[in-house]
């Protein structure tokens, strides 16, 4: 397939801007900057850019908890990322969601539940209204390999199935929940993409790392969704980087599995080689633009920090009792 060189920065550009993100939410967090948790979706940037890239005006996106900075992709600013992260009141929830809750229904964001899983029908759901207006928009919903393994995820999938719903189930392998192996936890070889045949699904499995292979599986997908045909699945075989959370130490992993990954399975240098190669871009403009993203950033931290703090208050707000 070949690409415009507009298509390719907007691409990279949005790679970018995520693997830094993620990189500094971890730097800020270490610094003891961040109440509560940080995880990092470091390294798992392509399935997200990828994917979004086939998204249209009117569709609907379900997130999950890692690679948290993507809503930015959508529309969502740094100031308000970073405000609700570190609890402040210019954050989407005041401060009262974090790192776990970024949303703007006005983006489309759906938000996402703490308990991993139970939120898939939510997805359902919103992409039942999308079929009643005909419009041709969908919802694109996300989750991980441990969550696959849960009821409520089986229950959405035979709801979108069984009434053809316009839902792109999108699941982020990165073959680690907390500290158990998907090898232990699955009987079959791809827990996304195995399973989707018990619904009825069409489904594909692509790396997760190389950001136009995903583009071009989702973009095959999300128009045979568009077209009425009912949901499908694509399954992106990631690894996670970092620990489950950060301060996790990792013991219970093979240390040279996820060196090999960092250096050999980059979404970001498989990118940038990609447009040195093709003359898109130059070095200097690469090294620009790492210092434009980290500059903007900073401003987005300083931002944040300089927002009024959540109050007790702020729990009674946005409550209907």
């Amino acid at each position: 397939m070949s690409y415009s060189k507009g298509f390719i920065t907007d691409l990279y550009k949005n790679l970018l801007y995520i693997r830094l993100s993620e990189e500094k939410l971890v730097a800020i967090y270490k610094e003891g900057r961040v109440p509560g948790h940080i995880h990092s979706g470091v390294g798992q940037e392509a399935t997200h850019v990828g994917t979004l890239s086939t998204r249209k005006e009117g569709d609907y996106f379900k997130l999950a908890h890692r690679v948290v900075s993507i809503s930015h992709v959508l529309g969502v600013s740094f100031n308000n990322i970073y405000s609700e992260i570190l609890g402040r009141q210019d954050g989407n929830s005041r401060g009262g969601g974090g790192v776990n809750h970024i949303a703007d229904f006005s983006k489309g964001v759906l938000g996402m539940s703490g308990t991993l899983g139970c939120d898939m029908a939510f997805a359902v759901g919103a992409a039942y209204k999308l079929k009643m207006e005909g419009k041709g928009n969908i919802v694109y919903c996300y989750y991980g390999d441990g969550t696959s393994n849960r009821g409520p995820v089986h229950e959405a999938m035979n709801w979108a199935a069984a009434w053809k719903l316009p839902v792109l189930f999108i699941l982020d392998n990165n073959q680690w929940a907390i500290s158990t192996c998907i090898h232990e936890s699955s009987a079959v070889e791809n827990p996304g993409a195995d399973r989707a045949a018990a619904y009825g699904m069409t489904s594909k499995v692509v790396e997760g790392w190389d950001v136009l292979a995903v583009y071009e599986a989702t973009k095959e997908l999300s128009e045979f969704v568009r077209a009425g045909n009912g949901p499908a699945l694509l399954e992106a075989k990631n690894y996670r980087w970092r620990g489950h959370f950060e301060g996790d130490q990792c013991k219970y992993r093979d240390s040279e599995i996820t060196e090999k990954w960092q250096k050999k399975r980059n979404c970001v240098k498989k990118m940038e080689n990609y447009m040195l190669e093709n003359g898109f871009i130059t070095e200097d403009e690469i090294k620009a633009l790492y210092g434009e993203i980290d500059a903007e950033l900073d401003a987005a931290v300083e931002f944040a920090e300089a927002s009024p703090k959540a109050t007790a208050e702020d729990l009674f707000k946005n409550i209907f009792a």
